[in-house]
């Protein structure tokens, strides 16, 4: 894991480039709301989220999206800057160097196009899942390896003791 820690800008692009290529991809082939059944448990259908995640704050209007992105961008910033300047476990780093992808992914979308672009949708029968797209992945896998990663460091810890 070390490689991937050291080429943290490398990694963090690389991140990006997956996502809005995605979604470039995506809003070339389907118009909104269209659907492609890719498995019986999932589609490909495009969804323009103007709110936050699972469309919270989905009617704030233009001064809201411009306070969100504001913020979100300090947010990031900060996360930013913590990872290039603190010395962090690996673990650590890999965790927010995904859900900095993720977050200036959306940051992206949210600033240069009013919306963030989501597009894979997974469901079973009747219950359906919000739809997402690779950045908010990145965010969600990104906070569960630090709280698997916490978990397993506090109890190391405490059996030492």
């Amino acid at each position: 894991m070390s490689l991937l820690v050291n080429n943290k800008i490398l990694f963090l692009l690389s991140l990006l480039a997956i996502d809005q290529l995605s979604k470039l991809l995506i809003i070339g082939k389907l118009s909104f709301g269209e659907g492609i059944r890719l498995l019986p448990f999932l589609d490909l259908t495009l969804v323009l989220n103007t709110g936050v995640a699972f469309s919270l704050l989905d009617d704030g209007g233009e001064m809201g999206r411009w306070l969100l992105v504001f913020i979100v961008l300090l947010v990031l910033i900060y996360m930013s800057y913590v990872l290039l300047k603190e010395n962090l476990p690996d673990f650590e780093q890999l965790c927010l160097l995904l859900i900095l992808g993720g977050g200036y992914g959306n940051l992206l979308d949210r600033a240069f196009r009013g919306h963030v672009i989501d597009f894979i949708h997974l469901y079973y029968k009747d219950y359906s899942f919000y739809v997402f797209n690779f950045a908010d992945s990145y965010i969600t896998i990104g906070v569960i390896i630090y709280i698997v990663g916490i978990i397993y460091t506090y109890k190391k810890e405490r059996d030492e003791h």
